[in-house]
């Protein structure tokens, strides 16, 4: 009897532990778990999409508060409240701090501050040198010259975001992004994203180079006279190789299989990549070069003027895409990622994400490129 009362002490105590878990378990047993909406990681303009539901639910469970006329219309939600009007322009200097949803077109002045969220179901331009808390258009967006977005932006069309403007956080267009000379963004996404030069005429290609270095390569005196060596090749298996020590090429590349550089990695233009590239070290490919395949470097990455990448491009340092850089691919789209900043020279096309851990920003365009484009054609 002593060994069965001390049993039962010995489960009670050991039950005591875990009372409350046990206890918060039973309240929320059976029910489905709203805490995390994967949403979130699956879908690029969630942050536009999650404001306009809650706006959308806010608008059918709330009733107009007292002094609401017909053109404005004031909704309180706890300690915040919500203004609709219809079209609108506010001037310079103007301050707001409720949420602001304007059913029409909207512009504002420059030097205009908005505390909360802002929601035009039109066009909207942005005047310069203002402060936004967040902003949704269903329309076309214009963010002026020196603004700055403490959080987000999404447009249904076109997007433009002004010189030296930032959004310190994601920018996402249904349609196009523009960023000008001088702004930046933590990510932008959209069909198509693109800089200042978007139509500048693009450098000649010569297509047959005199010498190929193939890789793997069936002539192993051609490639050693042009930076390779192929005493440090070894086969991973799987139709995949390493390569021992940097390689810097001096003769065009085609690459036919997935290549492992342990340390930095070069080509020069007009080569061609069929297949996915890890370097230890950094990447750089040279000008007019096509690639089909992914690059992954442990350092930096930098894509030479007028090469074409249809993959994702993912730098452990810097990254820059030199002007004439086309990221394009059918049905799918590209990334380009870099955990330092991101550049984008000019005339530079994205038809997906281009993201940085730091910032993405965009280059004016240097004047000797503008004068060179006046001739109807250039060698590279």
């Amino acid at each position: 009897m002593a060994f069965f009362l001390y049993s039962i002490l010995f489960c009670a105590l050991f039950y005591l532990h875990f009372s409350v878990a046990h206890r918060a378990w039973r309240m929320i047993r059976g029910r489905e778990s709203a805490e995390l909406d994967m949403s979130y990681v699956r879908l690029e303009d969630y942050f536009g999409q999650s404001f306009r539901s809650k706006l959308a639910n806010w608008m059918k469970t709330l009733q107009p508060a007292a002094g609401s006329t017909a053109g404005l219309r004031v909704f309180d939600k706890g300690n915040e409240r919500i203004f609709v009007a219809g079209g609108a322009q506010y001037p310079a200097g103007r301050r707001e701090r409720e949420i602001l949803v304007i059913e029409g077109d909207f512009t504002c002045g420059r030097d205009c501050e908005f505390e909360k969220e802002l929601m035009v179901k039109g066009n909207c331009a942005i005047g310069e040198d203002t402060q936004l808390q967040a902003l949704a258009v269903d329309g076309t967006l214009h963010v002026g010259q020196g603004s700055r977005v403490r959080r987000w932006v999404d447009a249904v069309k076109q997007l433009t975001i002004g010189q030296d403007a930032v959004v310190n956080s994601r920018a996402t267009s249904r349609t196009s992004i523009e960023l000008l000379p001088g702004a930046q963004a933590l990510s932008l996404f959209a069909p198509e994203v693109f800089t200042e030069g978007r139509h500048e005429n693009e450098l000649q290609i010569e297509v047959a180079p005199p010498v190929i270095v193939q890789l793997p390569h069936p002539d192993r005196t051609t490639a050693a006279a042009h930076g390779y060596d192929p005493a440090k090749l070894y086969s991973m298996g799987a139709n995949t190789y390493l390569y021992d020590g940097d390689l810097h090429l001096t003769a065009p590349l085609h690459l036919r299989a997935p290549f492992v550089v342990r340390g930095d990695f070069s080509c020069p233009k007009e080569s061609l990549l069929e297949a996915d590239v890890k370097a230890h070290g950094s990447a750089a490919i040279g000008a007019a070069s096509v690639v089909k395949g992914n690059i992954v470097a442990g350092g930096d990455i930098t894509l030479k003027p007028n090469t074409y990448f249809q993959g994702l491009l993912h730098a452990g340092g810097a990254m820059r895409l030199s002007r004439g850089v086309r990221g394009l691919r059918d049905k799918l789209p590209v990334a380009a990622y870099g955990a330092g900043v991101v550049t984008l020279e000019s005339n530079v096309v994205v038809n997906g994400k281009v993201a940085s851990a730091q910032r993405v920003v965009a280059l004016s365009t240097p004047v000797a490129w503008l004068e060179s484009t006046r001739i109807p054609a250039m060698r590279a």
